[in-house]
């Protein structure tokens, strides 16, 4: 019988696999942590999970790269991350096959899909050397677009899904870290959006921080450099600013005659048809019938028959951002708006623009500041200027004060044991307050309590529904509002009297209705309970509380929208005029110099090709805007933002 037969076993000593490089880049909001960006490296890949809490909001999003040998992408996806941690399935997805690039937008369905169910889109291109696909928000990604355009000869390239973009290397520095000097160089790109955006990278082209943002990530252990690296950049950016406005800005020879038009008195309400007005400088010299009223020598002429002259509009509710004078600002001028009341800007950013664009310095709206004060926790807002005590709150009003802004503007989680305070303090110093209703106040409370005015038509809902601010989940005052908005009585009795309540105080409503109303409201097809803020804002009209019209965001794209849903709403025409011109004027004291065509007024006043005192859409057929005697022409203010760089 032969033996058995044992299997040979041979153990072999295998190399351990390389564990995947794993950094963890804190995400910050104005120094305070607020999330992280998770960067694993493994091989050839890289996966980027990027989370932060923006109060209720942020970004949640999981990014895949995979890299040739060489560096260059060669496939991408992003997936959007649920409340559980989990990714859902690729909303965007990318790949380069052989001379083909192709690239897959929404999702079939499930956790993170954009496609409103009618399935992927897929497109596809052959594959030129130099593409790059990019879908932008994640921080790590900007600094691999940078990495790969410093590779082309040029430094640009075409970018994919559409348009070309091109590097500058606008700062290369050496910085101190951690007790070492590193150097640091930012790269900034041009056309990937209507403005410039940045991102800090190291020799080696890795990322280290983000441009400066509400937001930013930042290498772990480089926090220290970010106030150098922030001064840098608005440096630069302050300076981009100014050169785009020295091309535009032509200063008239002579004065300026807009002639023949038919004026708006925003004081009366009413059109004065062929009329002409007479600009010397920076004021009105003359307003009256055109053939009464001469054309100096040497004047600029405007012919202005058949269209309609306006004073300069008012965006009162706006927010810079550090690329604002580059592009928002410009755009603001484009849309006719020739005054505007930032909200919440950092306080480098704000008074930057603000004085460049009082003194002609960059292209920008007029520019009144209101300083902004928030109570500290985990939801507060992109903000530094934190108070928790009546002193530090009385420190932050001294400190906007003496930067000459004119007003306050309160938050969601700041005490309500502070607002006597600071009401007290503001009102001392001649500013207004105004504000987010903190959280565990009523409307009615913050108006007896001192709010000149409430910023946002959404609390006049949840005023209503304090518990849902907080049970079954903490949510945002506007989340609690878009939930009972559809269902609310705007006629009940309750209603009826805070709107009563709020007239008697003379409490202005900032109630930026585009936000909550939609552009389908303009058609019946707007957002869910549409309806019913434009029945509020007809009874706010109708009570005669004071009105003002914003926008919420930085470049005046919705300004217009804002006020065609006044008009929409049943408040006549020349009333929305008049809210969005001497209206404003008349809440920030301005009304001596600004918010109406009158003899020795600054000269801020638009051009437009249409009868906006009959059709409020008719402003956007804007042909000229003068800003402080300054003549622009908005296509050539568009071009300046989105014509190739």
């Amino acid at each position: 019988m032969l033996p058995a037969v044992l299997p040979l076993v041979v153990t072999l000593a295998l190399p351990p696999l390389p564990a995947p490089d794993t950094v963890r880049y804190p995400v910050l909001n104005h120094g305070r942590s607020a999330g992280e960006m998770l960067v694993i490296r493994d091989g050839s890949s890289v996966v980027v999970r990027y989370i932060y809490v923006d109060r209720n909001r942020g970004q949640r999003v999981e990014a895949h790269y995979r890299l040739s040998v060489s560096g260059d992408l060669i496939a991408s996806e992003m997936r959007g991350i649920g409340n559980d941690g989990v990714a859902g399935e690729p909303t965007i997805r990318y790949e380069v096959a052989g001379d083909s690039a192709r690239w897959t937008s929404g999702a079939p369905g499930g956790r993170g899909a954009t496609s409103g169910g009618r399935g992927p889109t897929t497109t596809a291109v052959k594959f030129e050397p130099g593409m790059f696909f990019h879908f932008g928000g994640i921080p790590w990604g900007n600094a691999l677009l940078a990495r790969h355009l410093l590779r082309q000869p040029d430094r640009t390239a075409r970018l994919l899904p559409q348009g070309r973009v091109r590097l500058e290397i606008i700062a290369d520095t050496a910085v101190s870290i951690g007790g070492a000097r590193q150097r640091l160089r930012l790269a900034m790109v041009h056309g990937q959006n209507s403005m410039p955006s940045g991102v800090w990278i190291d020799e080696r082209g890795d990322f280290v921080a983000s441009d400066v943002q509400w937001f930013m990530a930042v290498r772990p252990g480089s926090e220290e450099a970010l106030p150098v690296l922030r001064a840098i950049e608005m440096a630069w950016r302050n300076r981009y600013a100014e050169a785009i406005a020295q091309r535009l800005t032509k200063s008239a020879t002579g004065p300026i005659v807009i002639r023949n038009g038919d004026v708006f008195d925003s004081e009366r309400g009413v059109m004065m048809p062929r009329t002409t007005v007479v600009i010397r400088g920076d004021r009105i010299e003359a307003v009256g019938p055109a053939d009464a009223v001469a054309t100096p020598a040497g004047a600029t002429v405007i012919d202005a028959t058949g269209k309609a002259v306006l004073p300069g509009l008012w965006d009162m509710h706006t927010h810079f951002q550090s690329n604002s004078a580059s592009g928002g600002t410009i755009l603001q001028l484009a849309t006719g708006i020739t005054s505007i009341r930032d909200l919440a800007a950092d306080t480098d950013v704000g008074v930057a623009i603000r004085d460049r664009a009082n003194a002609g310095r960059v292209l920008s709206p007029r520019t009144i500041l209101a300083g902004f004060i928030e109570g500290p926790g985990a939801w507060a807002g992109p903000s530094d200027a934190l108070a928790s005590t009546e002193a530090e709150a009385k420190a932050l009003i001294a400190m906007y004060d003496s930067l000459g802004y004119k007003q306050i503007k309160l938050y969601n989680l700041l005490h309500p044991d502070l607002v006597p305070t600071i009401a007290m303090e503001a009102h001392r110093r001649g500013m207004r307050l105004s504000g987010h209703v903190p959280r565990g106040m009523s409307v009615s409370a913050a108006v007896n309590l001192g709010f000149d005015e409430i910023n946002h038509a959404a609390f006049l809902f949840s005023n209503f529904f304090q518990d849902s601010l907080y049970w079954p989940t903490m949510r945002a005052y506007s989340a609690v509002a878009s939930v009972v908005a559809p269902d609310f009585n705007v006629d009940s009795p309750a209603m009826t009297a805070l709107i009563n309540h709020l007239k008697a105080k003379g409490t202005v409503i900032d109630g930026t209705f585009n936000l909550w109303m939609g552009q389908g409201a303009l058609t019946g097809q707007g957002n869910a309970g549409a309806a019913h803020y434009a029945r509020l804002l007809k009874r706010l009209y109708e009570a005669g509380v004071p009105i003002v019209a914003g926008t919420d965001n930085n470049t005046g794209s919705t300004f217009i929208l804002e006020l065609e849903l006044y008009q929409h709403s049943g408040i006549p025409a020349p009333s929305v005029l008049q809210i969005a011109t001497i209206g404003a004027a008349r809440v920030m004291k301005d009304d001596r110099d600004y918010g109406s065509i009158a003899v020795g007024k600054v000269a801020d006043l638009i051009v437009v090709n249409g009868r906006p005192a009959e059709r409020v859409s008719d402003l956007r057929n804007l042909e000229q805007v003068v800003r402080a005697g300054r003549v622009y022409l908005p296509a050539a203010l568009r071009s300046a933002v989105f014509g190739t760089q």
